[in-house]
């Protein structure tokens, strides 16, 4: 959202709703008459050029006109819905006066065609806006539906229209065509709908009703045209008026918000499923009961559009679950990575010892490592990395991950840790060679064990680690976890009895909240801010998140300051709307705030006290989060979204979720985590998932925020890629309140932030 300064009231804009209130009601009071008309007489003045039909029309194009006037942001959408209804009104207005004036009729049949083109459009710019790139599949989805209405169709009605009407099969095939555009129109608008998890706003079932309102008198005139039934003629003519008023309803109706995300499910062969079916049912009838090489050739063209969606979906499945796979191994190494370890250690706790399993983590780096490094260079550490890596994997009989650096780590079962500690000494016993020169290095290891230590994956590979520091301390080759040893645990005990006395303290006691810009990548307009905790405490000085949030976790605070957080960020949005400027404003939520049920009641009423609207709040939530009590915290995030409340996900790709868990979550907004941004010029495998992350987002209809930015070259990337939002350093760095209105004022020329930010 661009920073918008605060406009004095619109009275032209007001003026041109009065006029369409009046017009629509004027239009549906003619509707009703013409209703009550057809049921009382049989039929609405009796005539397609009935002066009232007309009327009906003209009034509902003008509804869409004065829209389109006075919506700028949809500008282009409704110039062309608005053009659909101009064209239809022109082909109502020949048929009314030509006096069945056969060269008249036939113009109005090319101009009502055309009506269906500049509709056509109109709905491809309004689902682009939706879905983005994945428009292409869905449009493909249009086409296939089309065609198998058409065949269907043509199997059922197409002899019984030539027999009793005497018309060919090529103007026949034509008039097939309108409910075959109609049906199609209707399904993708609904599919899309269903797919994006639209909750709030009419826009999309006012205009599926109208196309299924336009489908339904089409349906009329065929069933007339082929003698099955009679006296449908003045119906078909209310339901025509019905469906134009729907497409004017829509203009005017809320847009719809988005909701739960769904992707893959079992529709998503659906279509696919019933093209081949209706093809090849009625290509078997059209061989036993003789039916027209027409129908022949449309079952054809049904099949092979199956085909062709098939293979895309197949493709696009093979694609994902490839990025997946590949997601859980280390570059270097090959090794299996630090997501990949969690997701080993989540199984193996998940019964929270329960089951009497006895689970032991080892963690351990390469004692001298980056001496090495420091002498030989990165390139030669890295083969070093991966040697060891091969040699250790002859010794570890479950998964071996490198988490960074020369850091490594084992998930033993049943087994002593302190044998297995040293087995993986003894693998490194044997020197290795590296540009002729024999390296020898030892591993340092420290455990902890589960359940005795801790009953957690992140609790467990943080006790682990304190005792690999402590081998490391002690000059020891391994250590177990010893809490008496864990001095780090008593400077958090301090550290939680100061935030609490901070929490309390009126002035904050150091807390305060940094903003660090947003901006979105087509325009290069301020499209938001991220306010992040920061903590001057007033002995250890600056504090970082990553410090402060594990001690309130742990003591219990995660909530009093998540309203903390909450309430200093809604206040600085009032504060900026005093001064004229509508800017979003994203907070983090943590996994112990994200199952508080109370929490969705706090913002609603945080919200209504400084008088925010919601959907400048913007909550981010980690996938890690969500899964740690997937039902609860889905619960939460409902009502949160109920609200109105943006929900993004934050640091994609680097949790534990699936894609089938995360298409339950009610996102507006993806966030590609700072590493992979990073490593996108030095890794393809970075690159790749950024672009499929884009790609995703795009068919999920939820815009795509890259974290971390830093230089134009990622810029240009990024941009090429189609993301719709960055931020990181090379955009701005996180600054105070004061300093955010600062760079506000001087992002004053949006398109020149970019330039800027990167020259500076």
């Amino acid at each position: 959202m661009s920073v918008a300064a605060t406009k004095a009231p619109n009275r032209s804009g007001n003026g041109m709703r009065r006029i369409a209130a009046g017009a629509g009601l004027l239009a549906a009071g003619l509707l009703a008459l013409g209703t009550v008309d057809t049921i009382l007489t049989g039929h609405p003045g009796g005539t397609l050029g009935d002066p009232r039909h007309v009327a009906v029309f003209a009034l509902a194009t003008l509804l869409i006109v004065l829209h389109q006037l006075t919506a700028p942001a949809g500008h282009r959408v409704w110039s062309a819905f608005a053009a659909g209804a101009l064209l239809s009104l022109v082909a109502k207005g020949l048929w009314a006066f030509g006096d069945g004036d056969a060269t008249t009729a036939r113009t109005a049949e090319v101009v009502y065609a055309f009506s269906y083109l500049a509709y056509g459009v109109g709905l491809s710019l309004f689902l682009h806006r939706r879905v983005g790139d994945a428009l292409r599949t869905f449009s493909l989805d249009a086409l296939g539906i089309a065609m198998y209405v058409l065949t269907i169709g043509a199997a059922v009605l197409l002899a019984p229209i030539t027999r009793h009407s005497g018309q060919g099969q090529g103007i026949v095939v034509l008039h097939l065509l309108y409910p075959a555009a109609d049906a199609a129109i209707c399904s993708v608008i609904f599919g899309v709908s269903s797919f994006t998890g639209r909750r709030k706003g009419d826009q999309d079932r006012l205009l599926g009703a109208a196309f299924l309102t336009m489908c339904a008198a089409d349906l009329g005139y065929l069933a007339g045209l082929a003698g099955w039934v009679h006296g449908l003629t003045p119906w078909m003519y209310l339901l025509s008026e019905l469906a134009l008023l729907l497409i004017a309803a829509a203009a005017w109706a809320r847009p719809s918000t988005a909701g739960a995300l769904r992707v893959g499910g079992w529709w998503e062969a659906t279509p696919t499923l019933s093209w081949t079916v209706a093809g090849g049912g009625v290509l078997v009838a059209a061989w036993a009961f003789h039916l027209p090489g027409a129908v022949v050739a449309l079952a054809c063209g049904t099949l092979v559009l199956a085909a062709v969606r098939g293979l895309r979906v197949v493709r696009e499945v093979r694609d994902l679950v490839v990025v997946r796979a590949e997601s859980l191994v280390d570059d270097l190494t090959g090794l299996a990575n630090q997501r990949a370890l969690f997701a080993q250690l989540d199984l193996v706790t998940r019964e929270q010892g329960s089951d009497g399993r006895c689970v032991s983590l080892l963690i351990f780096d390469l004692d001298g490592f980056h001496e090495l490094t420091d002498t030989l260079g990165h390139e030669v550490a890295g083969r070093l990395l991966r040697a060891v890596g091969t040699r250790l994997e002859g010794v570890v009989c479950s998964t071996l991950a490198r988490l960074e650096g020369d850091q490594f780590a084992t998930v033993v079962e049943d087994r002593d840790p302190v044998t297995v500690a040293a087995e993986l000494t003894a693998a490194l016993a044997a020197p290795l060679s590296l540009e002729g020169i024999a390296v020898s290095v030892r591993p340092v290891v420290g455990y902890a064990r589960f359940p005795r230590d801790a009953v957690t994956p992140t609790g467990l590979a943080r006790r682990a680690d304190v005792a690999r520091r402590d081998a490391k301390a002690r000059g020891l080759a391994v250590v177990a976890y010893d809490p008496e040893r864990d001095g780090h645990s008593r400077e958090r005990l301090a550290l939680a009895a100061d935030l609490r006395a901070a929490l309390e303290t009126r002035g904050g006691g150091g807390l305060w909240l940094a903003f660090q810009p947003q901006v979105a990548l087509a325009t290069g307009e301020v499209h938001g801010a991220e306010a992040l905790l920061r903590w001057c405490h007033p002995t250890r000085g600056e504090l970082s998140p990553a410090e402060v949030l594990p001690v309130a976790e742990r003591s219990g605070q995660m909530s009093a300051l998540t309203d903390w957080v909450l309430e200093h960020a809604v206040a600085q949005i009032a504060a900026l709307q005093a001064r004229g400027v509508v800017l979003p404003i994203s907070m983090n939520v943590s996994a112990v705030t994200l199952v508080d049920a109370g929490l969705p009641e706090r913002i609603s009423a945080m919200l209504k006290r400084y008088r925010v609207r919601p959907e400048l709040l913007v909550v981010e939530v980690t996938e890690d989060a969500v899964m740690r009590d997937r039902r609860r915290c889905l619960d939460v995030l409902e009502h949160i979204a109920a609200l109105g409340v943006q929900i993004s996900i934050d640091d994609f790709g680097t949790g534990q979720s699936s894609l089938g868990q995360l298409r339950h979550l009610p996102a507006d907004e993806l966030k590609i985590d700072r590493r992979f941004v990073n490593g996108m010029a030095d890794d393809p495998l970075d690159g790749e998932i950024v672009r499929l992350v884009i790609a995703l987002g795009a068919r999920m209809g939820v815009r795509v925020v890259a974290e971390g930015i830093e230089t134009e070259a990622e810029h240009a990337t990024l941009a090429e890629l189609g993301c719709d939002v960055v931020q990181g350093f090379g955009i701005g760095r996180p600054v105070p309140a004061s300093g955010l209105w600062a760079w506000l004022v001087r992002a004053e020329e949006p398109a020149r932030i970019m330039r800027r930010s990167f020259a500076a």
